[in-house]
């Protein structure tokens, strides 16, 4: 059995499966599935054709796109804005705030930071179109991914990640390719196993 707010809207060929909790003002589009033991909290929106797994937790005024794909398990603190054609795999947690462009790629485990080790509410992080981020990444509050910019597995990125290439290890820094091998451009080392999921 579900419970369901009657301010509930949805789409043509809608499909919801067992044990789910919609709150108010919540509204799919078209050719949305979600699974068992969701839990879709108020004014969240979500896009045509969009497919959410069992257990994915979305909370108050998340937003995503059409033709997205949620895993199970995913996890989002609200206010979040997610784009068209993006994949949140197993077990990713989107933090508070967080922009998500079109066709991104989040991997198993990706954590997004909300709040410094102080305290202090930074949020604000921002995912460009195209980017891939590894599998257990962590991504810091605030800082901002470019454009097509892949993010290795298990990097944790504290600073902003602009410029094109390949981000990995701890803290994240870009790889640049010299005869096939991936070098540190910092300090020439190189990056055989820690590229992406």
């Amino acid at each position: 059995m579900s419970i369901i707010h009657p301010s509930f809207k949805h789409g043509k060929n809608f499909k919801m499966g067992n044990f789910c909790i919609i709150g108010k003002n919540v509204e799919v589009g078209d050719d949305v599935t979600i699974g068992d033991y969701c839990k879709i909290q108020d004014e969240c929106k979500v896009g045509d054709g969009t497919l959410l797994k069992d257990h994915v937790r979305f909370a108050k005024k998340t937003v995503i796109g059409k033709n997205c794909a949620v895993d199970s398990y995913v996890k989002s603190s609200g206010i979040n804005k997610i784009g068209n054609n993006v994949t949140l795999r197993y077990d990713a947690i989107i933090a508070r705030e967080v922009v998500v462009e079109d066709d991104v790629f989040i991997s198993p485990q990706v954590m997004t930071i909300y709040v410094t080790h102080k305290g202090e509410k930074k949020g604000g992080i921002h995912i460009g179109k195209g980017a891939f981020i590894g599998t257990n990444a962590t991504l810091c509050e605030g800082v901002k991914i470019g454009e097509g910019i892949v993010i290795g597995a298990k990097a944790l990125v504290t600073k902003d990640c602009l410029e094109k290439g390949i981000y990995v290890g701890i803290p994240a820094r870009r790889m640049k390719l010299i005869d096939n091998d991936l070098v540190d451009e910092t300090n020439n080392d190189s990056a055989e196993d820690s590229i992406v999921s």
